[in-house]
């Protein structure tokens, strides 16, 4: 029976594959794909891979800085793929979430937090920004009772993923500091909804040509 350390590193090198595939998939549709969703899906491969080589290389300080740069990218680029598939967000409120992606960056980058003490609880207003988006989505398809598919499976994803954010978000230094048993579960189900996520978003980059958007 494998290990959750061995299941673990399973579903990383699954993710990436995931995301590899769905980055050939885009540049195979050419003109067809939107680069948005391309631009987000390098984005996240990127990432995801250089958390894969840190780990395998065993830099474990390396996610105090790669996850608020994850978070501050998937903020922006969720932001944007909102306001051009979903529904229209105002330029006031795009300018307030540029501005405060750049400070909470910052805030995390610059201040030198111990491995023991670390704590992102800013990503908790990343997180409820992004269910704030899904939640008035939904909202427009209960008024509207319509609905594009790949639009409502992708934020059907968006909430599940970034509402278990929230919470892991309020207890983030218990789960980095108790023993592997404790937390293992909690993260294996997270990476397990990062996955299906991102099978959502190409699946919607795969099918946006054939939506009305």
């Amino acid at each position: 029976m494998l290990t959750y350390n061995e299941l673990s590193l399973l579903l990383q090198f699954t993710i990436n594959l995931t995301l590899l595939t769905g980055l050939g998939l885009f540049l195979k549709r050419g003109k067809q794909a939107k680069k948005l969703l391309l631009v987000f899906i390098l984005g996240e491969l990127v990432l995801e891979l250089s958390d894969l080589i840190f780990r395998l290389m065993k830099i474990n300080t390396a996610n105090i800085y790669m996850y608020p740069i994850s978070q501050g990218f998937g903020l922006l680029m969720i932001t944007e793929i909102y306001n051009v598939f979903f529904f229209k967000i105002s330029r006031s409120v795009k300018w307030i979430i540029y501005l405060f992606t750049g400070l909470s960056l910052f805030i995390n980058i610059a201040y030198k937090q111990d491995i023991a003490s670390v704590s992102f609880y800013l990503s908790i207003i990343t997180d409820i920004v992004i269910c704030s988006f899904a939640a008035v989505y939904f909202l427009n398809v209960i008024r509207n009772s319509g609905f594009e598919q790949p639009l409502f499976i992708a934020n059907v994803f968006v909430f599940l993923f970034f509402s278990i954010e929230s919470i892991i978000s309020t207890t983030f230094n218990f789960l980095i500091n108790h023993h592997l048993e404790w937390v293992a579960p909690v993260w294996l189900f997270r990476g397990v909804l990062l996955w299906f996520f991102y099978i959502a978003f190409i699946n919607l980059g795969c099918r946006v040509g054939k939506m009305k958007v």
